[in-house]
């Protein structure tokens, strides 16, 4: 199968055949070369819709995972944040339990 397309709608209602001795009706010829035709605009038609689907549908998906690693950029910064302030909760009980023996060994004396 070829990869591009040989014949225009054009080149087929254009085209005229030689008549011979016992050959096919001309008439008959035309009318299915015309049919052939409208298929063949159809098929182009579709295909144009197609392309223009492909392409918006490719856009969705780079607009999509645009916003998805701009969600996880948020995702792994928040989880920084929250280790750092996990750690920062643990230092600071830690000082605050260590202020409150200081006081204990200070007013108990």
């Amino acid at each position: 199968m070829a990869d591009y397309i040989k014949l225009s709608k054009q080149d087929i209602l254009d085209k005229d055949f030689e008549v011979e001795y016992k050959g096919y009706k001309v008439e008959e010829v035309d009318s299915f070369l015309d049919m052939v035709a409208e298929d063949y605009k159809t098929f182009t038609d579709r295909e144009s819709k197609k392309d223009e689907k492909i392409k918006l549908l490719e856009d969705e998906v780079k607009r999509v995972t645009n916003d998805l690693n701009q969600t996880i950029a948020s995702l792994k910064l928040t989880e920084t944040q929250i280790e750092d302030l996990a750690r920062k909760g643990l230092n600071n009980s830690d000082i605050i339990k260590r202020i409150s023996n200081l006081e204990k060994d200070t007013y108990n004396k």
